[in-house]
C-alpha cells in the first residue's frame, strides 16, 4: 500500500536567508512640477510711481483720489518697493482728495478766484480803452458807450448764440454794436433762464431814451448780453448788457440821438 503523505521540511540543513530590506518608493514620473516664481514686479514698480506722481499733482481735480486708490493697489498686492512710498502715497491721495473737496466747497476759495479773474479782465478792458486800439475783450466787461464788433452778430439770426470776446475798438471806427445801458441783476443765487429773460425786457424803454425814436419804429436793432448759470458761479457775472446796431451793415459814430 502506497504512502500518500507528503513529504515534511527537511530535518538537517542551514535556516533560509532573511528578506532582503525594503528600497526607496519608486519615482513617481508624473509628480506636480514646482509652483512657478512669484510675478514679476515690474508692472507694479510701474504702477507706485505713477501713484505717487499723481498724489503730488494737488492742482487738477481727481487726480489725488486715483492715486490713493492706485496706492492700496499697491499696498494690497505686495510686490512695491519700497514700500514705504506707497504709504507716503496713499496718505498724500487722501490728503490731496480732502483738500480739494475743502477747497470747492469754500466759499472764500470762490471769491478769491472770482476777484482775480475779474480784475484781470477788468484791466485788459481799461488798457483796450486808453490804447484806441482794436482789442478782444470779455462780453461782461463792456460799459455804455463802448462800441465793439461781434463776429456773431449776423450769423446769429434767433437763435442764442454765446460770445466769449468781442473786439472793442473806438465808435469813430466802423463798428457792428454800441453799448446804450448796463444793469445788474439782484440776488446772489443764479435766478434762472426766465427771469433772465425778464429782466433783459429793461433794454427797450432804454432804447428809447437812447436812440431817440421808440424801437418799433426804428431801423436799428437791440442785441443783449446776459449772464449763464456758468458766468454766474465762475465770474460772478450779473450784467445785462444793452446794446444798438444796424442789422445789415456796419455803422461809423454814435447812435445816441441818432433817432434811426
Amino acid at each position: 500500500m502506497s504512502d500518500l503523505t507528503p513529504p515534511g521540511p527537511p530535518q538537517d540543513g542551514p535556516p533560509p536567508p532573511p528578506p532582503p530590506p525594503p528600497g526607496p518608493p519608486p519615482q513617481n514620473p508624473f509628480a506636480s512640477a514646482p509652483p512657478p516664481p512669484s510675478g514679476s514686479t515690474a508692472g507694479d514698480t510701474a504702477l507706485g510711481w505713477t501713484a505717487f506722481g499723481l498724489a503730488v499733482v494737488c492742482c487738477i481735480p481727481v487726480l489725488p483720489l486715483v492715486a490713493a486708490v492706485l496706492a492700496v493697489v499697491t499696498l494690497v498686492r505686495g510686490r512695491f518697493q519700497p514700500r514705504w512710498l506707497a504709504v507716503l502715497t496713499l496718505v498724500l491721495g487722501l490728503a490731496g482728495t480732502v483738500g480739494q473737496v475743502f477747497l470747492l466747497t469754500n466759499d472764500d476759495f470762490w471769491e478769491g478766484i472770482q476777484d482775480g479773474i475779474n480784475d484781470s479782465l477788468e484791466e485788459e478792458a481799461e488798457d483796450a480803452r486808453e490804447s484806441g486800439e482794436p482789442t478782444q475783450i470779455a462780453p461782461l466787461k463792456l460799459r455804455e458807450h463802448d462800441c465793439f464788433n461781434d463776429p456773431n452778430m449776423r450769423t446769429a439770426g434767433d437763435e442764442v448764440i454765446y460770445s466769449d470776446t468781442v473786439t472793442l475798438l473806438p465808435c469813430k471806427d466802423e463798428h457792428d454794436l454800441e453799448v446804450y445801458a448796463t444793469f445788474q441783476i439782484p440776488g446772489e443765487d443764479y435766478p434762472g433762464k426766465a427771469a433772465v429773460d425778464r429782466a433783459v425786457q429793461r433794454c427797450f424803454p432804454a432804447f428809447r431814451e437812447f436812440v431817440g425814436t421808440s424801437y418799433a419804429s426804428s431801423e436799428l436793432e437791440i442785441f443783449y448780453y446776459f449772464p449763464t448759470s456758468r458766468s454766474w458761479k465762475l465770474l460772478g457775472d450779473k450784467a445785462i448788457t444793452c446794446s444798438v446796431g444796424h442789422p445789415k451793415h456796419r455803422v461809423r459814430g454814435s447812435l445816441e440821438g441818432s433817432k434811426r
